[in-house]
């Protein structure tokens, strides 16, 4: 019989976004110090809160056992494939030429 396996810490997907979060922080306060124009002060803070949530996200939907995670990335490819596959032009018959 193997040893169970401890269950990963549940708080590492907090943690990675609460990180990207403080260091989109003080991205943001150096370039508030820096006197860049508020549009860019306002652009870095919107990307550094769509990127962590994404990145949050993505910790919640993808499976932690690297077993499942692999079957989900082949799942995708090959529904990539397929799609590939169906939206590739089929070849045309060519028209004789009259001589």
């Amino acid at each position: 019989m193997s040893t169970p396996v401890p269950p990963p810490a549940r708080g590492a997907g907090v943690r990675r976004a609460a990180v990207g979060v403080l260091s989109g922080s003080a991205v943001v306060g150096a370039l508030t110090m820096a006197n860049a124009p508020w549009e860019a002060v306002v652009a870095t803070l919107v990307g550094t809160l769509v990127v962590s949530l994404i990145l949050g996200l993505a910790q919640i939907i993808m499976p932690q056992e690297s077993e499942h995670k692999r079957d989900l990335w082949l799942a995708w490819m090959r529904q990539r494939e397929r799609r590939a596959q169906a939206a590739a032009p089929k070849p045309r018959a060519r028209a004789r030429s009259r001589q």
